[in-house]
């Protein structure tokens, strides 16, 4: 007797009675999923209109007695087949695997398909029921993901050894050469804050054969700022070539080279030059700056740390800019000169507070007693203990000179 609708006392909502045929009929036709059901010999004993119509069939029961042979390659066919085989022979399922689809005339597709063993009422196992979604824009989104972190680590890679070889250069590079000038030790200490930095100490060759030096700091970090060294490198180099004695005259050939060669940035610097020594072993020591105005003089005799503020200077890299006017300073035997970059003075612990220029003064002088070598890096290792982090917070190079 067939089955009408039934409607509940409140009219809101119908209950359906059908057979169990026409439920799956209905399934069957407007299922958005391609469900197929297959007997022991993997042919097609029903399937979903949508796997119809995914294989060019106007209606679903064409597919009947169909096998993936009759519609792919034989790639894929042989898959499923050996698949749907394994099935029958364990009665396991297979749940969501992600198979490839190829076909004589389209391109490639892809699907999650769920396969499992299909009983008679009796219990007795009659083949198999499946069902496939396509994934195949997950699957090339997935592909062009992997393409692209593939190409990133290649990248990387690239950059890697790109850094590696910078800081390699670097290494070299900075400071170069270091001359060896009798009754006075020379102590240096350069550390980037990554690999590679924008910090840099030399000792460029002059004309006089003086003790020439130069410190200098390029406005930012890394390998920007590590490039923009190998300018300054050479711009030292080449200004020292026709070196007159005056430090002042070298910073500002160095800033003509630099002025609009350096994008959004500047470059602050210090230079100087020690005289010929005389008979009371004291040396004269001359000084120009170009926005590093602050340095430091231990006299032993004293005892004392002095901080010298030198005359004014503007930083290099900007139009109209000069360097400090020129200014000399007479240093004995045990006396000692200090030269460095910010980020040891800025260096700052958890709480926010710097290091500062009172701590770096306090230090000199309870290692006065220590060679100058060993005073600066104990002062470095002293600021890496205050800050409290295993990542240094800026690039830091400390220069120093000692008279005996």
């Amino acid at each position: 007797m067939k089955k009408t609708a039934k409607i509940d006392p409140d009219g809101n909502s119908m209950l359906l009675r059908a057979s169990a045929k026409r439920l799956f009929e209905s399934l069957m036709e407007q299922t958005a999923d391609r469900i197929y059901i297959k007997d022991k010999k993997s042919r097609f004993i029903a399937a979903s209109q949508t796997m119809a119509e995914m294989h060019r069939f106007e209606n679903r029961h064409d597919l009947e007695g169909l096998t993936d042979f009759d519609l792919f390659t034989k790639e894929h066919a042989q898959q499923a087949f050996d698949d749907e085989q394994e099935i029958l022979r364990t009665e396991k399922a297979i749940i969501n695997k992600i198979e490839k689809e190829t076909w004589e005339d389209r391109d490639t597709t892809w699907v999650s398909s769920t396969k499992a063993p299909l009983y008679l009422s009796s219990g007795k196992l009659a083949g198999i029921i499946g069902i496939s979604r396509d994934v195949t824009a997950e699957k090339l989104a997935q592909e062009k993901l992997a393409d692209s972190e593939q190409r990133l680590r290649e990248q990387n890679e690239i950059m890697r050894s790109d850094y590696q070889s910078a800081m390699e250069v670097q290494s070299v590079m900075i400071p170069g050469r270091v001359p060896h000038i009798k009754h006075v030790n020379i102590a240096h200490l350069w550390k980037p804050m990554t690999m590679v930095g924008g910090d840099i100490i030399n000792f460029p060759r002059n004309p006089g054969n003086c003790l020439l030096f130069f410190v200098g700091d390029v406005c930012g970090h890394g390998v920007t700022a590590a490039f923009y060294t190998v300018l300054i490198k050479y711009l030292t180099a080449h200004s020292a070539e026709v070196y007159n004695d005056n430090p002042r005259d070298f910073l500002n050939s160095v800033n003509e080279g630099v002025t609009g060669r350096i994008n959004r940035g500047f470059v602050t610097g210090l230079a100087g030059h020690f005289g010929p020594r005389q008979k009371d072993g004291s040396r004269k020591l001359v000084l120009s700056h170009a926005g590093h105005k602050q340095v430091l003089i231990y006299r032993k005799e004293a005892d004392k740390v002095e901080l010298i503020n030198l005359p004014n200077g503007t930083v290099m890299g900007i139009p109209g800019t000069t360097a400090s006017r020129a200014t000399s300073f007479d240093l004995q035997i045990g006396d000692r000169f200090y030269a460095f970059t910010d980020g040891i003075v800025e260096s700052s612990n958890p709480a926010g507070e710097e290091f500062g220029m009172k701590r770096i003064i306090q230090r000199f002088k309870e290692l006065s007693t220590k060679p100058i070598n060993e005073t600066i890096h104990r002062l470095y290792e002293e600021v890496a203990q205050y800050t409290e982090s295993p990542d240094q917070q800026d690039d830091i190079t400390i220069l120093g000179f000692e008279l005996n």
